[in-house]
């Protein structure tokens, strides 16, 4: 069957692919690329997924074809940022990207970068383990939470596979499961809060960040705050259209939209949930 004609737009975010990780989904992210022609490509960390080079590691056919599109993107002019999370921290080290061959060295890496819309807004995109507490204070607890996850990824797996077969999320348990973990995590982090106070140091309006694997939209009364989900539950990443609007867009669930108000109106804007469209009924946009 061909292939529809790419969408283009201005940005695309995605992060937690986790490359390497047996429970990634590299097949379904590759469609959701294929998907798009983007002016910029965001990886908002977690990319590759480093904690399982010694133990774990599982590198697939279509890994190599998501890795391969990558280099494709940048070859017809895509911008490509990499911001590292703890799961690739060893991208962090700059003798690291200092050694990689061309044309992987045409791939720009920071610990954050500061998006720009069409309007004129300014977005931090960081991964978000620096503002979660675990990582930071405790990260022998996030790996050993992390293994025990891993076990339950299995046995969500197995259980779809011969009971849940016709349940479109085949980790869609323990999808529920880690946004329980993850809203305790950020009640002792405070991650949303730090993450937005961040963003407004950097004289920035909005922050767009990964880690928590749980996609939203939300906002204070300054700030935006837009997380893109993963590729190992949710399958969903981020948008930005030639209009302005920013898309959330979620496999097995209705898209988010958040319209942005013009750049002038600025000092009177309210990035209340007002401005953004409901899940249950998003807007189209126009291709």
């Amino acid at each position: 069957m061909e292939r529809s004609q790419p969408v283009a737009v201005r940005n695309l975010l995605v992060s937690d692919v986790h490359l390497g990780c047996k429970h990634s989904r590299p097949s379904e992210f590759l469609e959701f690329l294929r998907r798009f022609r983007p002016d910029s490509l965001y990886l908002v960390g977690d990319f590759i997924d480093g904690w399982k080079f010694n133990s774990g590691w599982y590198w697939s056919p279509d890994c190599d074809r998501v890795i391969a599109h990558l280099l494709e993107l940048a070859a017809s002019g895509t911008r490509i940022r990499y911001v590292p999370g703890n799961h690739d921290a060893f991208l962090r080290n700059p003798a690291f990207g200092a050694a990689l061959a061309d044309p992987l060295s045409r791939i720009e890496v920071a610990e954050e970068f500061v998006m720009d819309t069409y309007d004129g807004w300014r977005f931090l995109v960081t991964h978000g383990d620096r503002f979660d507490f675990f990582e930071t204070q405790a990260q022998w607890a996030s790996k050993g939470i992390g293994g025990f996850y891993d076990a339950c990824l299995s046995v969500n797996w197995w259980v779809h596979r011969a009971v849940l077969a016709g349940h479109r999320n085949p980790y869609g348990a323990c999808a529920f499961l880690k946004d329980r973990v993850k809203r305790f995590v950020r009640f002792v982090s405070r991650f949303e809060t730090k993450i937005m106070s961040h963003a407004r140091g950097n004289a920035c309006h909005g922050v767009v960040c990964g880690h928590i694997h749980t996609p939203g939209i939300v906002a204070d009364k300054s700030v935006w705050y837009c997380n893109t989900g993963d590729w190992v539950e949710n399958c969903t990443g981020l948008a930005e259209f030639d209009d302005g609007s920013i898309r959330l867009i979620r496999r097995y669930d209705a898209d988010v939209v958040l319209r942005l108000p013009p750049r002038s109106d600025r000092d009177a804007a309210d990035p209340s949930p007002a401005n953004r469209e409901s899940p249950a009924r998003p807007r189209e946009l126009v291709a």
